[in-house]
């Protein structure tokens, strides 16, 4: 931090001293509300004492973008400033805060001691302006930017953040496995459709994950850790209802590409793509929480198996096979595999918290094993293949990525069951042994065209 920003920190720190209270707007729409507030704290992190108004609670959770003044001495004195305000909850689990308030204000006793259920509402501020001038605050206004909010990503990277784009290749290599197995179709092939599959896969990965992050932001939700979701919610970087309906108009869009697919192939894409919408809203948690342990685990293996691969196979060529339903198993598994080695670590927590995952249900011999099957079925599923001869030779290439695979095996097999915690990086390795699978069996089936 350089010293004019450390200047402008320490006298916005000294106004917020010694001033007791301060105004804040919060909410939007029907939403909108101002409250005036008792604090305490610093430039760099506010702590009011709200009224328990339920209205303030879910106005935050909707949106945790407020604005806030402090007037000291108006209009020559005064500090003005925006960030994000999270409800830690009620004032009575903060002890200290009702102290510094008193020591601040000891005329707020009255409302702290007459008040019940006071709760605890926490600014952290983006940026601070302050107005310490005799010039009617017409002159420049400094700004201090707390570190952490520097740190923040821009607008566009906060919805980046939301869209889960770390995860589409999740989605995109059972499309890309499916093309080039394409390539060796016995029938004629749409390859118009190439595109508009994987323009559709993006737009239902891209929905699910949003309206994933959404219910995962709700109040008394609680989920273990899913694929591509975010703490964009949790952190307040976007408002909750604008994801909600981007997740929405993505799925939107996925359907609307889908039934155009449905009226190039007919029936059988309706059926796979009420399959995959379904699942999606069931790994999604909306609608409604599907109370099942296995529910995740099912969805992410049927919507990025049998639907995303067998269901485009089926839009570039018209008819169902052997091998694209294998390959298709072969993928599911993996990509389950990736969503159980992500709650593996965290199967002790789970248990305890009663979140009702595969990995707590099975606990962890049981999870252990399942791990072990959803690693392995996919490299037996590709050996009887090229044992039949229904895959070209090129696609033992596959079988380099089985170090990548023993090692998260190793991983597994070595943990104790006591400290998980080294299972922290099996969800990397695991996306790592998915990715290099569905690229190395999608360029032995392109060789295998090339060279054919």
């Amino acid at each position: 931090m350089d010293t004019l920003q450390a200047r402008f920190r320490d006298k916005a720190s000294e106004m917020l001293q010694a001033t007791p209270t301060i105004v804040v707007a919060l909410g939007r729409g029907p939403m909108f509300t101002i409250e005036t507030c008792y604090f305490a704290g610093t430039s760099d992190e506010i702590s009011c004492i709200v009224k328990p108004n339920p209205a303030i609670v879910e106005a935050v959770r909707d949106d945790a973008q407020v604005a806030f003044a402090v007037n000291q001495g108006f209009p020559k004195q005064m500090l003005q400033g925006t960030g994000r305000a999270f409800f830690l909850g009620g004032l009575d689990r903060y002890p200290h805060i009702r102290e510094q308030v008193l020591a601040k204000m000891p005329e707020a006793a009255p409302f702290l001691t007459t008040i019940r259920n006071l709760g605890v509402l926490q600014i952290l501020p983006d940026q601070i302006a302050l107005t310490d001038d005799a010039n009617l605050g017409l002159g420049p206004r400094p700004v201090y930017i707390p570190e952490a909010s520097r740190a923040l990503p821009d607008r566009r990277g906060r919805w980046l953040l939301a869209t889960g784009w770390t995860s589409w290749f999740l989605v995109l290599i059972p499309v890309l496995v499916a093309i080039m197995l394409a390539l060796h179709a016995p029938v004629e092939v749409a390859w118009a459709w190439c595109l508009p599959l994987f323009i559709a896969a993006l737009l239902f990965q891209t929905g699910t994950t949003m309206l994933a992050t959404y219910t995962a932001s709700r109040p008394r939700v609680r989920r273990s850790s899913l694929l591509g979701t975010s703490r964009a919610l949790l952190d307040g970087l976007l408002p909750a209802r604008q994801v909600f309906w981007a997740g929405l108009l993505c799925l939107a869009g996925g359907v609307l590409l889908g039934l155009l697919m449905v009226a190039q192939r007919g029936m059988p894409v309706l059926l796979l793509g009420v399959i995959g919408v379904l699942g999606g809203l069931v790994y999604a948690g909306w609608p409604a929480r599907v109370p099942w342990h296995v529910s995740d685990e099912v969805a992410i293996f049927v919507g990025l198996g049998p639907v995303a691969m067998l269901g485009s196979w089926y839009v570039l060529t018209g008819v169902f096979g052997l091998t694209p339903v294998l390959l298709s198993l072969a993928v599911g598994s993996l990509a389950a595999a990736l969503l159980h080695a992500v709650r593996l670590p965290t199967v002790t927590d789970d248990t305890k918290a009663r979140i009702r995952t595969a990995a707590a249900w099975l606990e962890w011999e049981g999870a252990r094993r399942l791990y072990y099957a959803l690693m392995g079925v996919p490299y037996l599923l590709l050996f009887g293949l090229l044992l039949a001869d229904r895959l070209p030779g090129w696609t033992w290439l596959v079988f380099l990525c089985v170090p990548l695979t023993g090692r998260a095996l190793l991983s597994v097999r070595r943990a104790d069951p006591e400290q998980l915690q080294e299972l922290a990086g099996l969800d990397t390795q695991t996306a790592y042994t998915y990715a290099a699978f569905g690229l190395l069996l999608g360029l032995g089936l392109l060789l295998g065209y090339l060279t054919s």
